[in-house]
């Protein structure tokens, strides 16, 4: 992998654990509380999504340990 694609790679990556942290911090609370997320996601959506989210983040860093 060249460092451009590295790079690019470890943004993804951020991208990916700020977007899990919003859910798991803020977007599921106010699901759980109100019946739905800002974004009109119910607490199940969230859960699911969490869920993809962790597996692309481990996949990713799985990918990048290994370079």
């Amino acid at each position: 992998m060249d460092d451009l694609n590295f790079d690019q790679r470890v943004a993804e990556l951020g991208q990916l654990r700020d977007r899990l942290h919003r859910l798991e911090e803020d977007d599921y609370m106010t699901a759980y509380y109100k019946g739905y997320s800002s974004e009109g996601q119910t607490v199940d959506e969230i859960n699911d999504e969490i869920s993809e989210l962790r597996t692309q983040v481990e996949q990713l860093q799985n990918e990048l340990d290994d370079e």
